[in-house]
């Protein structure tokens, strides 16, 4: 058993892609100065290597493969899969205790339920640090029931990472703990990287985060009287199969508007502060309520004007007209004019700017890290 000065806090997570939710972990955990953190993997991936680099200590107890699906099928599936997420939770309670975890933060729907049996077995509270709206467009309605049911029963403390997911908790909506993603704000404001006008978004190339609604609003802005040597740079890549068609469909659809010529499909980048750092403008377009909207706070961060989908957690963020603009989701005419306003006023760009950066100061790293240790720290007592 590890023996640790300060509590040991595990952070769970089933998957070690890259994507939003894991990023965090890595992030908030390389941050803690009250608690020893530790991140326990379902299986190995790249964000081993991000851990690793910030001086994290992980360990990977790789689950069952029946566990990492989504789907089961048939009812012998549903009792192959509940034996093995039994088999995952046993070997995960040992590893635990070798560890010498005072408190589990789970991280993923899944680690939300296995994490939460886990921590059940081993006898070490549990906090669900939830970051997906439940019962979203297109998700299972029995997954969420299930979800909403373990959130509910197994953990000891629960943190939304905003009012829009707290609310979509169902039962467990009001012990939930509102706590935003947090982001790191420099004390200077990075250089604005090249001449050409730029209009920029980052984010996973998926439906729902509207990469196809900002080109259509990007090809209108240009008929409105856009400067025609504007560009529209998109940063980010699929990440799952499904994912691959819409990727391939949005560049057909830059070519059907005619501004292919002017869009950079800049992929998956480990630099997004300076992705950021080349655009004059940041867009977030989501089609469906964001649970928290991480790029619009990072742009405010750095310094960038943001125009954000009147929704969710970007709604929450941002006091439109004030530290940003806000416009209905999917709603391609008010995202176009608005691309046409700020891109051609200046002075505009620049007060929503300067505001962003200061109203942003709330989601700034230490202080965000310190609310979560708080928690912690009560649950792990």
């Amino acid at each position: 058993m590890t023996i640790h000065t300060r509590p040991c806090a595990a952070f769970l997570s089933h998957s070690a892609a890259l994507s939003g939710a894991e990023l965090l972990i890595a992030r908030v955990a390389a941050a803690c100065t009250r608690t020893t953190p530790v991140v326990v993997l379902g299986e190995h991936g790249p964000l081993e290597g991000v851990l690793a680099d910030r001086g994290v200590p992980c360990a990977v107890v790789e689950l069952d493969r029946s566990v990492q699906q989504h789907t089961v099928g048939t009812t012998s599936g549903v009792v192959a899969k509940t034996a093995a997420t039994l088999r995952s939770t046993r070997e995960l309670a040992r590893a635990l205790r070798r560890l010498g975890v005072d408190v589990v933060v789970t991280h993923s729907a899944k680690a939300h339920v296995y994490g939460g049996l886990t921590g059940r077995i081993a006898g070490i509270p549990v906090v669900a640090h939830v970051h997906d709206v439940v019962g979203t467009a297109g998700s299972s309605r029995a997954n969420a029931l299930l979800l909403r049911a373990a959130l509910a029963a197994l953990p000891r403390a629960v943190i939304a990472n905003s009012q829009t997911t707290a609310a979509s908790l169902g039962r467990s909506a009001r012990r939930a703990s509102v706590i935003g993603c947090p982001t790191v704000v420099p004390d200077v404001v990075p250089p604005r990287t090249g001449t050409t006008p730029t209009i920029g978004m980052v984010g996973r190339l998926t439906p729902w985060k509207g990469q196809d609604v900002a080109l259509r609003a990007f090809a209108a802005a240009r008929t409105a009287g856009l400067d025609p040597a504007a560009r529209l740079r998109l940063v980010g890549a699929a990440h799952f199969g499904d994912d691959e068609q819409f990727a391939a469909a949005l560049r057909h659809l830059a070519d059907a508007l005619g501004v292919a010529e002017v869009v950079d499909f800049r992929g998956h980048r480990d630099d997004v502060v300076a992705e950021i750092a080349a655009c004059d403008l940041v867009v977030h377009a989501s089609t469906r309520p964001e649970p928290f909207g991480q790029v619009v706070v990072e742009a405010m961060a750095l310094g960038r004007p943001v125009v954000a989908a009147d929704a969710g957690g970007p709604a929450e963020v941002v006091t439109d007209g004030e530290d940003g603009v806000l416009v209905p989701p999917g709603d391609v005419g008010s995202l176009a004019a608005a691309m046409t306003r700020l891109m051609a006023d200046r002075e505009a760009r620049a007060r929503l700017a300067d505001n962003g950066r200061r109203s942003v100061v709330r989601y700034a790293l230490p202080h965000v890290v310190g609310m979560i240790e708080d928690v912690l720290l009560a649950t792990a007592r």
